[in-house]
């Protein structure tokens, strides 16, 4: 029996140590798990990073680059509208006498350099189309090479009127027809309704067949 108490007494500080080592090994164990699992974070956060590096900057290139293919595109556009037209044998539009007079008395009594037949949305009625007049104060600045012009002045005659080819580059105010518009009155007669109590100027066009014209048809 003492030698048995002396041997359990041998080996409790051995187990001691076992026990301790033991701890020692799960703790060197576990905080090396654990600085494997801080690289692994590490390298994940890192490549998380450089992925959402690269998305940004590739989404700077989608947002950046067609923000410039869109600038050209209104380039291209406002170098097609003040391309100027080529002169055409016949005007665009025919003129009543009662509308030339009308056009004539109203630029000399404003003082500007012509008036704009414009085809735009109605801002009396929603979703109509209207034809209106615009006095045109600064030719440069408000027509572009797609607004053509037709004369309000007459041959010797006094009835013929002034054909573009004389009237093209005569620096005369004149009746302009908008881009917008032009398809739509192209070979058509131009009357006016004005009314001197109020001040205003209806357009009235006709067709070839002389059918007054719907905006909205």
């Amino acid at each position: 029996p003492a030698g048995k108490a002396i041997a359990r007494s041998a080996a409790a500080p051995l187990q001691s140590r076992l026990a301790v080592s033991g701890r020692c090994r799960i703790v060197a164990v576990a905080a090396d798990a654990d600085a494997t699992l801080r690289r692994g974070n590490e390298r994940s956060v890192e490549r998380r990073f450089r992925t959402m590096r690269h998305h940004r900057h590739e989404a700077r290139v989608l947002v950046t680059n067609p923000a410039r293919s869109f600038s050209s595109r209104d380039e291209s556009k406002t170098a097609r509208l003040n391309r100027p037209r080529m002169m055409p044998r016949k005007a665009a539009l025919a003129l009543t006498p009662k509308s030339r007079e009308v056009f004539k008395k109203l630029i000399d009594a404003t003082g500007s350099e012509g008036i704009l037949l414009k085809y735009e949305i109605s801002s009396q009625h929603a979703l109509r189309m209207t034809f209106k007049f615009d006095l045109i104060k600064d030719a440069k600045e408000e027509l572009t090479g797609q607004d053509e012009g037709v004369s309000l002045e007459v041959l010797d005659d006094g009835v013929t009127p002034k054909p573009p080819s004389e009237s093209w580059n005569d620096n005369l105010p004149k009746l302009y027809i908008h881009h917008a518009a032009f398809m739509k009155v192209l070979g058509g007669t131009l009357d006016v309704d004005f009314d001197p109590g109020t001040g205003n100027l209806t357009p009235k066009l006709f067709d070839r067949e002389g059918h007054e014209m719907d905006p909205n048809a």
